[in-house]
């Protein structure tokens, strides 16, 4: 059960950075994609989840390897528009397809992996599908080719923070890779057992952590997000988690209460934010206006002394 809540806390607190992206950023290609790319996230993580906490989710089991793929494809598509590179056809028109294809093969056939058959501490008990190899080579070539473009992107940026920005992800995007080849599907083709696997939900954790340091320390989305705001995300998190994990009617009217209650606490603190950010912005831009009035009327003076000047050379 600890294993199901960390997986729900971190479907929940990937779910309010989406939810804090959309409401901040700018509508770009970059941003749009990791939306998308997220969201995807959020219903993979929650699908673990769920297939933790009770028999009758069980079947769900091989729709997360489904959703993998997506993971995996729609993290390649954020990664072009990350390192600014247009998005080439054969992702259009070969890896969309492809991977909508083993989407539907993963997700409602025995070919790649069974539904679960009972739940382990850290993995499922199941069993391998005959496609279950070509289903791995093709995810390692998804994440692979997605680690090259952000590892050439790296070493050719020129630009400090946009450097930063790509490291940060780089090195969240490598260790959540990783982990993820080894605990779902080297263990299980080496060891044949799920009993580790449901671990790659936890691997996602690095690159939550990176993705969320970037965006509040580098600016990642575009937009400036004060610790205060992501730490009053996390908070609610926590107590949204302790509502739906209440054990009886009386629990859940009062942590009910707590949490919305807290989420009114929140929203005035991050609207106060805002408005001071605002603030802080107008204020700049009529220092700005200032400043640019007084070049001009710099400017306006130079001319008219610089005319009367030649005029009394003139004479």
């Amino acid at each position: 059960m600890v294993l199901a809540n960390v997986i729900l806390f971190l479907s929940i607190v990937n779910f309010l950075l989406t939810f804090f992206i959309f409401l901040n950023a700018k509508e770009e290609k970059q941003h749009i994609s990791f939306l998308i790319f997220s969201l995807v996230v959020s219903l993979w993580l929650f699908d673990n989840f769920l297939t933790r906490i009770s028999s009758a989710y069980w079947d769900l089991t091989r729709l997360s390897y489904g959703l993998g793929i997506f993971v995996a494809t729609f993290a390649l598509v954020w990664v072009y528009n990350l390192v600014e590179e247009k998005l080439p056809f054969f992702i259009l028109f070969f890896i969309f397809p492809v991977s909508t294809l083993v989407f539907f093969i993963s997700s409602f056939t025995n070919y790649v992996t069974s539904s679960s058959l009972g739940t382990e501490n850290l993995g499922y008990t199941g069993k391998i599908g005959f496609l279950f190899i070509e289903y791995t080579l093709y995810l390692f070539y998804l994440i692979s080719f997605s680690l090259y473009k952000l590892l050439v992107k790296l070493l050719h940026e020129k630009k400090g923070l946009k450097k930063q920005q790509i490291f940060s992800v780089f090195v969240g995007a490598t260790i959540f890779g990783f982990l993820a080849l080894v605990v779902n599907f080297l263990v299980p083709l080496i060891f044949n057992t799920f009993g580790v696997s449901d671990l790659v939900t936890v691997s996602f954790s690095p690159l939550l952590f990176f993705i969320v340091y970037s965006t509040v320390k580098h600016q990642l989305f575009g937009i400036k997000i004060i610790m205060t705001q992501f730490l009053v995300a996390i908070f609610l998190a926590l107590l949204l988690l302790n509502f739906l994990l209440s054990s009886s009617f009386n629990f859940y009217i009062w942590n009910g209460i707590l949490l919305a209650v807290s989420a009114f606490l929140g929203y005035l603190i991050i609207k106060n934010l805002f408005r001071e950010e605002n603030l802080n912005r107008k204020l700049l831009e009529e220092a700005q206006e200032s400043l640019d009035f007084e070049k001009r009327l710099r400017n306006v003076y130079t001319e008219i002394a610089k005319k009367g000047v030649k005029t009394i050379d003139e004479k």
